[in-house]
């Protein structure tokens, strides 16, 4: 997003928490033997938002270490997360707005920022990153039942309310409202939101993905078919769904599985059973699997957009996911698109090997799918969206 505003000279001001753009961060590249070598250090160098001058970027480094440092007293992640959120909001309003007539921030982390900005007469715009988090909650106290004991320490259910609070307050305060999808805008409007506050902005191929092979990829000719899931392994991403179908196909399929379990130890022994768990691995590296696979297999109960099915797409691998996912497959052409919570979907999409392989080669011929929105299209349509006239747009980015 703020690569998008800076594209179209609408970009002033970026505050944001570790960048590895600006210092201390960007010091960590000339660190003898190489900061990179390490995941960790990876992961922080990944955090640059190239195409924006550094003179722009305000990377609140007391905020970053002050986060890292300080214990979780036993709190739900959540609760951790909404004093973060209103901590990162309060140092934002107390650096100022500067010369910004609008503010962009996203959800459950722009409450104070919104507020303060709505008295000095400064245009408030949200990112619905995903669906709400009363909503996600619902949908997720209703997994649990399903599938008692697979998260000990329930992931992502805003039980004190405290984040749920947080947008309710934003929602009311916000000039416009960006979705990256349609099943968030319904969503938002289940939860009592006007569906023309609400505009539907599609994400473009991220930053990362590599530009199309001169040759096409080799894939996997026979055997078991190569499937992939990216993505926290937690009850919300539908790994259980995954699970079930891989238990029906057996041997016909190798699941490797890339992503932070939030899952019990009992639940991550089930999965050990039958597919490779890798653990988390680094964005940048995650390509790489993409030439291992034959097919991207995201079963999300909810999403925002998934940008893993953009980068799937953005590279000629085939994606099978759920009508939740936001993503922009074509049924049938670049992959193809199940309801939620279907594991006989799975079965029958999967258990058709040559039909995944036969897609995958043709995709890999034609470099991928042709429709991937670039950044330009993106900017331009995030600044209709906004309201067109926008000169300069401080740009705000939650640790969250």
């Amino acid at each position: 997003m703020p690569r998008a505003l800076e594209r179209v000279n609408a970009l002033y001001k970026l505050k944001t928490d570790a960048c590895a753009d600006v210092a201390p961060w960007s010091w960590l590249r000339h660190v003898p033997f190489g900061v990179g070598t390490t995941a960790g250090g990876r992961k922080l160098l990944e955090r640059s938002v190239a195409g924006v001058s550094p003179e722009k970027i305000d990377s609140l480094l007391l905020f970053t270490i002050v986060n890292a440092l300080q214990p979780s007293r036993g709190q739900l992640a959540t609760t951790r997360w909404a004093e973060q959120n209103e901590r990162f909001c309060r140092l934002v309003v107390r650096k100022g707005f500067g010369m910004a007539d609008s503010v962009y921030a996203f959800n459950a982390a722009a409450k104070e920022i919104f507020e303060a900005a709505r008295c000095n007469g400064i245009r408030s715009v949200l990112d619905q990153t995903a669906a709400p988090w009363r909503w996600n909650s619902r949908l997720l106290a209703e997994e649990a039942e399903r599938w008692p004991d697979w998260e000990e320490v329930p992931a992502e259910i805003d039980l004190d309310g405290r984040l749920s609070e947080r947008e309710l307050r934003e929602w009311e305060i916000a000039d416009a409202i960006i979705c990256g999808s349609r099943f968030v805008v319904d969503s938002l409007e289940e939860c009592g939101v006007a569906r023309d506050k609400c505009v539907e902005v599609r994400y473009p191929a991220p930053l990362m993905v590599p530009p199309p092979r001169d040759e096409p990829r080799r894939g996997s000719r026979g055997g078991p078919l190569r499937v992939l899931f990216v993505g926290s392994v937690q009850l919300r991403k539908g790994i259980q769904y995954l699970w079930e179908a891989k238990r029906s196909l057996g041997d016909s399929v190798n699941v490797r599985v890339l992503g932070r379990s939030q899952l019990s130890d009992k639940a991550n022994g089930y999965l050990a059973t039958c597919m490779d768990l890798r653990g988390p691995v680094p964005r940048g590296e995650v390509t790489k699997h993409f030439e291992w696979a034959d097919v991207l297999v995201l079963p999300t109960l909810s999403e925002g957009s998934a940008n893993i099915c953009i980068e799937a797409q953005a590279t000629g691998l085939p994606v099978l996911t759920t009508d939740r996912a936001g993503s922009l497959i074509v049924d049938g052409w670049d992959g193809w698109l199940m309801p939620a919570r279907d594991v006989e979907s799975i079965v029958q999409r999967l258990g058709n090997a040559s039909s995944v392989r036969e897609m995958r080669s043709r995709l890999s011929r034609d470099n991928g799918p042709k429709k991937i929105r670039g950044l330009q299209e993106y900017a331009e349509e995030l600044i209709a969206a906004i309201g067109g006239t926008v000169s300069q747009c401080s740009s705000v980015v939650s640790s969250h």
